[in-house]
């Protein structure tokens, strides 16, 4: 039995058609390597997702400073003594300086000295203040920076002694009676002390041209550093007036947004304060420029006669869209009575006429944007209107606003609006917006428009590399 050969049937199995299936294979290589040729050179298309943000634009100038001050000079010579502080207030008749003629309580004082001034912690704290904003603003380039940290010290520490020092001439005058040669220097009027120059005190508004901006380097001349002094010499400088002001150039682009806006937002960069003057734009010598009048912190820039803004111009809040996302599309202005209502939706009763002559209405669902103009007199209401794509329409095709013809609208006025490509949907769809704000890269929008973007849609980047109702790949 185990040597029984068995015996069954043999099902034949069809062989497939091969010349069929190397035919289908070869098309759909074909079909892989032509697509993968055409999304190589295919343009790239760049999705961008609009966001809701708010643009600022900051805008550093460096302007020059007017203030009403003058150089007061020795009318004599001699040892000189001073006794008010640097960016001190005084009042018109405060002793601010001594000159003595022989020397003789010159050398008196020098020998006396101050070894029994003490520091308090406010003296500490101002010393304190002096090292860190030097070191804050520390740079190889600017090794003239170390002149001014030493001179600002040398202030800060003759502060302390300035009381002292004019105790012990009284005291010497009153004992030894040298007034002779001797003479007491005191402010003409009131105003604020500073020991330094630029040689720019009568500098005014006549003054200055494009010229004075082609250098804007601080370049002060210590007024304090010489022990006798000759007549005619100055020796301090008296600002008269805390209110000031500051001169500045701006580009062309600068110069139109500043004229905007009644007020701006300056950052006063040295100290970082904050002030909202009202800005002046004029032109001079074919370049723009502008003024701020600033009635604080004059104190602080005493001895400065440049001075570096930040200028926030622009503070508009929306939906953001970079600029290269816009493009144009025509539609049909019309007024907004000529939008009806159907169990659609909106729609345009367009107006055809039969061959008899007489007509026959048909609604027609289109985009219908809708848009309200302000009107700038008080005693009228403000306008809305409405817009329909002008693929749409032919021109010359009447509207009506009812199935009786009452009143009808012949389809002509066009006009140009914004908008951008939106492809949530898969395809690229125009929706309109308003631009509210624009820089060199991006725009601010209106939330609301009609028809138009919500945060979080998505947007072509580059409108030129496709065209509305294209599929995105």
């Amino acid at each position: 039995m185990a040597g029984k050969r068995r015996s069954g049937k043999v099902v034949k199995m069809k062989r497939r058609n091969s010349k069929i299936a190397g035919l289908f294979l070869i098309l759909f290589a074909i079909y892989i390597l032509s697509q993968g040729f055409l999304s190589l050179t295919r343009e790239h298309v760049s999705i961008y997702e609009v966001t809701e943000k708010k643009i600022a634009d900051d805008n550093l100038v460096r302007g020059i400073i007017i203030r009403n001050e003058k150089l007061i000079k020795s009318d004599q010579e001699g040892y000189i003594n001073y006794y008010v502080a640097d960016g001190a207030k005084v009042g018109a008749g405060t002793k601010i300086y001594s000159i003595d003629q022989n020397g003789q309580i010159y050398d008196q004082l020098v020998e006396t000295g101050t070894e029994d001034v003490k520091l308090n912690s406010q003296n500490t704290s101002d010393i304190r203040s002096e090292i860190a904003a030097y070191r804050a603003a520390y740079s190889t380039s600017h090794f003239d920076e170390t002149y001014n940290f030493k001179y600002n010290l040398d202030n800060t520490i003759s502060e302390l002694t300035n009381e002292r020092l004019l105790d012990n001439v009284t005291r010497i005058l009153k004992e030894q009676g040298m007034e002779s040669s001797f003479q007491f220097g005191s402010a003409g009027e009131s105003g604020i002390i500073s020991y330094t120059s630029d040689g720019n005190e009568d500098l005014d508004m006549n003054q200055i041209t494009s010229k004075t901006f082609e250098n804007t380097s601080d370049d002060p001349k210590q007024l304090r550093k010489a022990e006798s002094v000759k007549a005619g010499t100055p020796i301090y400088r008296l600002v008269t007036n805390e209110s000031w002001s500051v001169v500045f150039p701006l580009s062309k682009e600068q110069f139109k947004n500043i004229q905007q806006e009644k007020t701006v937002t300056v950052t006063l960069k040295k100290i970082q304060a904050k002030v909202m003057p009202q800005v002046t734009t004029f032109t001079m010598d074919g370049g723009y420029y502008a003024r701020i009048d600033l009635k604080r912190y004059m104190i602080q820039y005493i001895n400065n006669r440049y001075i570096d803004l930040e200028i926030k111009m622009n503070d508009e809040a929306g939906l953001k869209i970079p600029r290269s996302s816009l493009l144009k599309k025509n539609y049909y202005k019309i007024p907004s009575d000529y939008v009806v209502a159907t169990q659609n939706g909106n729609a345009i009763l367009e107006v055809t006429y039969k061959k008899d002559g007489s007509p026959e209405y048909k609604a027609k669902e289109t985009q219908i944007l809708s848009f309200t103009q302000e009107n700038s007199l008080e005693d009228q209401e403000d306008q809305t209107y409405c817009y329909i794509p002008v693929d749409d329409f032919e021109a010359g095709t009447r509207i009506s606003s009812d199935t009786i013809g009452s009143n009808l609208f012949q389809l002509a006025q066009t006009e140009q609006l914004d908008g951008v490509y939106c492809c949530n949907k898969g395809y690229c769809e125009f929706r309109p917006v308003e631009i509210a704000y624009q820089n060199n890269e991006y725009c601010i929008i209106k939330k609301d428009t009609s028809g138009g973007l919500s945060a979080y849609d998505h947007i072509i980047l580059d409108p030129k590399v496709i065209r509305e109702d294209d599929i995105i790949y």
